[in-house]
């Protein structure tokens, strides 16, 4: 089985980094009550938080370091699109050069957090977009053709660049 390739907004990695982690955790606080022990709270869960390190190699590294530090300055939301999982907004929150750079040769770490919960996939749903979003995004959130999406949208003017605050339906 080939595992699709690693992106964030436009950037596509060339070859996936060598380690990759993803964290999902809940908030589940312990409150100590006198004389009756404790009691735990499930808040439910926390943001998914996304790291990695992985190698640029060949003539053209320095620019692929380039065109990622470039997103990373740019800051904001993308969709983040992990081998083997659902793509999810994320922000960069983090970006590393590791070690010296060598002669065709940039190691580089990296660190993602999701922006929001994951939009309803299995029917019906509404989602406000985020500057710079696409309608594709929420196709590929959800696991919808973009026509079912375009259809089901068609106060949406232009599907390639959504405006902050339009109101995106899944059918």
């Amino acid at each position: 089985m080939e595992l699709m390739a690693m992106s964030f907004r436009d950037f596509v990695w060339e070859v996936n980094p060598t380690a990759l982690e993803v964290t999902q955790e809940r908030t589940v606080p312990e409150t100590v009550l006198p004389f009756a022990g404790s009691r735990v709270t499930d808040l439910g869960p926390r943001k998914r938080r996304v790291t990695g390190e992985g190698y640029f190699t060949g003539p053209g590294c320095r620019e692929q370091f380039g065109r990622l530090e470039a997103l990373y300055r740019a800051g904001g939301p993308g969709s983040l699109c992990l081998p083997g999982q659902e793509p999810f907004l994320a922000v960069m929150d983090g970006l590393r050069l590791l070690g010296a750079a060598g002669k065709d040769l940039i190691r580089y770490g990296f660190s993602f957090v999701e922006t929001r919960c994951r939009a309803p996939g299995d029917g019906g749903g509404k989602a406000r977009a985020q500057a710079g979003e696409s309608l594709w995004d929420y196709a590929a959130r959800w696991g919808r053709s973009i026509d079912e999406l375009t259809r089901a949208n068609p106060q949406i003017e232009d599907i390639a660049c959504l405006q902050a605050g339009e109101e995106v339906t899944a059918p």
